[in-house]
């Protein structure tokens, strides 16, 4: 089971400049919004879905927003048995989310990260901060 494909669909980006003072808090959250089956017979894959998602970098106090909406090919083992889950009650098998949700953070921040920077606003994870070396501490 393995992630096949991730494909981005829509991104829809803001800055409140009014709103960018102080502290702001940057929060990035993705969203599985539906689980379908998908026919990739023709590339020689039997069972796989199709796993839409939406991903949301907000700024607090409402100093802007990253969405991205997106879809990403899982290749699995039983699609009706994922698919069936996802009906029932709304979960997709815990092993197939943790490998979908690290492709969403990995794949998205990356892009978050490019879009925070055009639009000034503070990227949606921390960088290491490389600092002078104090010459006194050595002694």
């Amino acid at each position: 089971m393995s992630v096949i494909g991730f494909n981005i669909k829509s991104i829809n980006a803001y800055l409140d400049e009014k709103n960018l003072k102080g502290n702001v808090s940057v929060n990035s959250t993705p969203t599985i919004e539906s689980v379908q089956r998908r026919d990739l017979t023709a590339i020689g894959i039997a069972d796989a879905i199709a796993i839409d998602f939406k991903f949301v970098t907000a700024y607090d106090p409402k100093a802007g927003e990253i969405t991205m909406t997106g879809e990403i090919l899982y290749q699995v083992k039983d699609a009706k048995k994922a698919i069936k889950q996802w009906n029932d009650d709304g979960k997709v098998d815990d092993e197939i989310m943790l490998d979908v949700l690290n492709t969403i953070f990995r794949r998205c921040l990356a892009k978050a990260v490019d879009l925070a920077d055009l639009l000034r606003l503070p990227p949606p994870l921390r960088f290491p901060t490389v600092t002078a070396e104090n010459p006194s501490a050595k002694s």
